[in-house]
């Protein structure tokens, strides 16, 4: 009889403890960037890479402040100035990233480095038709316009750990500017759209400020 009651309260231990087990907190999982508190994360973000969604009411000039964090292979990274379109169908992505990139939409881009003294104002390139499927890199003129959007790729691995991927989704990048080479710092650059805006609203584009792929 006593074997048989110490029996019973040994079961009911056991049962107690996974009861306890069952109840204690779950770890968390990573957020996606689908999530909406991700994706209002990702909009706040103030380091490169960084999007912004593109406000369909907003005509004057568009400015951001934002950190430039050296890379762990590169004291100097490339960093590009454009947009990116987002969708589930990669097909549909492609072709808005072509109409994009047909509309000449142009845009009057300046990118400063904060200093103590005061803003200096960086270098910047485009890249230019010469030929038939060739195209070769040219200085931003004094001015600052960049004429035209065209195709370039953002580094997989940043944008992935900064949260502004999502699974599923298909991306699509592309530049009014880049520069080859900038040190880490401060920086704020100042984009003015010009002609065929309305296309970006259109195809719904987010600015993007992104790190350059680099060939392998």
């Amino acid at each position: 009889m006593l074997k048989e009651h110490i029996k019973v309260r040994l079961a009911l231990v056991a049962l107690a403890m996974l009861v306890v087990t069952g109840c204690q907190q779950q770890p968390q999982q990573p957020q996606q960037a689908s999530d909406p508190a991700a994706k209002e994360q990702s909009e706040m973000r103030t380091a490169v890479p960084l999007v912004r969604r593109l406000d369909p009411n907003e005509t004057g000039p568009i400015e951001l402040e934002f950190d430039v964090p050296a890379q762990p292979d590169d004291d100097a990274p490339p960093v590009f100035i454009g947009v990116r379109v987002t969708g589930d169908d990669s097909t549909a992505v492609f072709d808005a990233a072509d109409r994009l990139r047909r509309a000449d939409i142009s845009a009057e881009v300046r990118l400063y480095r904060v200093q103590e003294s005061g803003p200096v104002e960086v270098g910047l390139q485009r890249s230019q038709r010469v030929g038939r499927g060739e195209e070769e890199p040219v200085a931003l003129s004094a001015d600052g316009l960049a004429p035209r959007l065209f195709a370039f790729n953002a580094d997989f691995s940043t944008m992935q750990a900064a949260g502004l991927l999502s699974e599923g989704a298909a991306y699509r990048e592309l530049a009014f500017a880049y520069t080859p080479s900038i040190p880490a710092g401060r920086y704020r650059v100042a984009i003015r759209f010009g002609q065929n805006r309305e296309a970006l609203r259109a195809e719904e584009a987010e600015l993007l400020v992104a790190y350059t792929a680099k060939g392998k």
